[in-house]
């Protein structure tokens, strides 16, 4: 039951048990760069030996389902190539719909996005000649002559393709740009869209997931607004924020969409979740409260955990949305605060 359905004297309870199927975003939310998320094997292993199916959906098109399996199990965590969903697999499906199979197609990303073409029967090709599409994939050693190229490919005619828009990538040091941020500039250079997008939040990404880990009760989790949570929403499946990746506080406060569930990391699905009291004016989330205080726009959360504050406030915020509008929250009108060092100003 999300934040939103949930009623006062409810028994709290590990999130998982509520699900059959969990899918799981990876970067940010598994894993960062090569290192997993603290907790994140102990807490996938609890889920899998609970009889939950899982599969593993990734925007991310730099790598191959084996290589992702590979490195899953390398930190601990059970995976088939089976059960990895890529952007690269999606985008080429979507890429059936314009171009002919055995046709020569550029490749402007990592392996994964060259393996998948070959496995649909594309010709891939890292030479520009004689292409007739563009598949943009992410890709750590794109380069600015890869761009250029798919940018003289598309001003002639080709078919262009992206895997995904994620605008950032979360890596072990850092937020790094993304393949959205990528695409932007080769939009910027064409003057247009591109032709299909693979990735979260497009549908094709969950309907290939429900194909590969089918669930009457299905969970999807990450750690971005307007790719995961935006796929979960256009899905109607219940969805499941973490704060270890690119989403922080602030990111939920100002959020348009509204994740059902919000975590530290993925730990929280094997944690007891307590149910928000939503019965009066104060939110109430185990020992956490928030209230709101319409003289200083703000609302304040104090008592238990930071995450559970926050998902007190986060409950209280969707609650005052007739009284005071979105845009309140969005463009930062009312503020949140958390105390300790964790408040988001107006």
């Amino acid at each position: 039951m999300s934040d939103r359905e949930s009623e006062p004297g409810e028994t709290a309870g590990k999130l998982c048990e509520k699900f059959d199927a969990i899918y799981f975003d990876l970067d940010g939310v598994l894993y960062r760069g090569v290192n997993a998320v603290d907790g994140a094997a102990e807490a996938v292993n609890e889920v899998i030996l609970g009889g939950c199916g899982v599969a593993y959906v990734t925007n991310n098109a730099s790598r191959t389902p084996d290589e992702v399996a590979y490195h899953l199990v390398e930190l601990g965590i059970p995976a088939n190539a089976s059960e990895v969903v890529t952007s690269s697999q999606v985008a080429v499906e979507i890429l059936q719909s314009h171009v002919s199979l055995g046709e020569r197609v550029f490749v402007v990303g990592g392996v994964g996005v060259e393996q998948a073409l070959s496995a649909a029967g594309y010709a891939p090709s890292r030479d520009a000649k004689n292409c007739v599409a563009v598949v943009q994939g992410f890709g750590p050693e794109v380069s600015w002559r890869d761009l250029a190229q798919a940018c003289y490919l598309i001003q002639g005619g080709a078919i262009w393709i992206a895997t995904n828009l994620d605008s950032t990538f979360p890596t072990a040091s850092g937020i790094a740009p993304g393949n959205g941020s990528f695409v932007d500039a080769v939009r910027n250079a064409v003057g247009r869209d591109p032709d299909g997008v693979g990735g979260k939040p497009d549908r094709a990404m969950l309907r290939r997931t429900f194909e590969v880990t089918p669930g009457d009760r299905p969970l999807l989790v990450g750690d971005r607004y307007d790719t995961d949570i935006a796929a979960g929403i256009a899905a109607e499946i219940p969805t499941m924020l973490v704060l270890s990746g690119v989403s922080d506080i602030a990111d939920v406060w100002r959020s348009s969409l509204r994740a059902d569930y919000l975590c530290e990391s993925v730990q929280g699905l094997v944690l007891d979740y307590p149910e928000i009291d939503t019965s009066g004016t104060t939110h109430q989330c185990g020992q956490a409260s928030a209230t709101y205080d319409a003289l200083k726009l703000r609302i304040l959360a104090s008592g238990g955990t930071r995450i559970d504050r926050l998902r007190a406030a986060d409950s209280l915020k969707w609650s005052l949305l007739s009284e005071v509008g979105l845009s309140s929250f969005t463009h930062g009108r009312i503020a949140l605060d958390l105390g300790a060092q964790s408040s988001v100003g107006a």
